[in-house]
Order: C-alpha cells, then structure tokens, then sequence
C-alpha cells in the first residue's frame, strides 16, 4: 500500500468517525484488518483502500446507490463479497452517500 493511499484511508475513516460515532450504539473495531463500523454489535460500514463499504444495504438501496457512483464488491484476502457495495469516496465528499451509511446502519440496528 502506498503512503498516499494510507493518508486517504486515514482522512476517509476520519470523517466516517466524525458522522457516525455518535449514532446510538455505534462502535468502531478493527475487522478485515480495516476499521471498521458496527451497531449493537452488527457490521454496516468498513472503511478500506477500496473505499467505503455499506454492508447492510437491500437491493434497492443498493441500486439507487449505483444510479450514482460506481459500486465495487468488498474483496478481502482475494475473495469477493459481493452482497457489499462499496463505493470510493473522497473523506471531504460524505455527503452523497451519507443516506446509503445511514441506511446501513438502520439494517443494523433493527
């Protein structure tokens, strides 16, 4: 992994912190061996190099999701998870798939 690649990580786990962390029950653990974001103990958001992936989204989440950017599965360790979507995001541009976290999130809470 190259420095840069690590500082936009970095940056991009930042700002997912600043909005989510104060969500009820939220709490941030390291799985995949990326930070990632779980509610009540249920995984919806893991920050990687590939970006930011929502692991809670129904399919029609999902597709407004893609109406809009570019939706990648989630690869660890060489295998794809491809129920995930993961989109690459820039840590100052949260804000169009804050609703599709948020959604996430609600799946795992429920």
């Amino acid at each position: 992994m190259n420095p840069n690649t690590d500082e936009s990580q970095q940056a991009l786990r930042r700002a997912v912190d600043d909005l989510v962390m104060e969500w009820p029950g939220v709490s941030r653990k390291v799985m995949f061996g990326c930070p990632s974001y779980v509610a009540d103990g249920v995984l919806f958001a893991v920050v990687s190099e590939q970006g930011l992936s929502l692991t809670r989204l129904t399919e029609t989440q999902r597709a407004r999701l893609e109406r809009s950017h570019a939706v990648e599965p989630f690869e660890a360790g060489g295998r794809l998870v491809r129920k995930w979507a993961t989109v690459r995001v820039e840590p100052t541009g949260l804000s169009p798939v804050e609703r599709a976290l948020r959604q996430s999130y609600e799946a795992a809470v429920v």
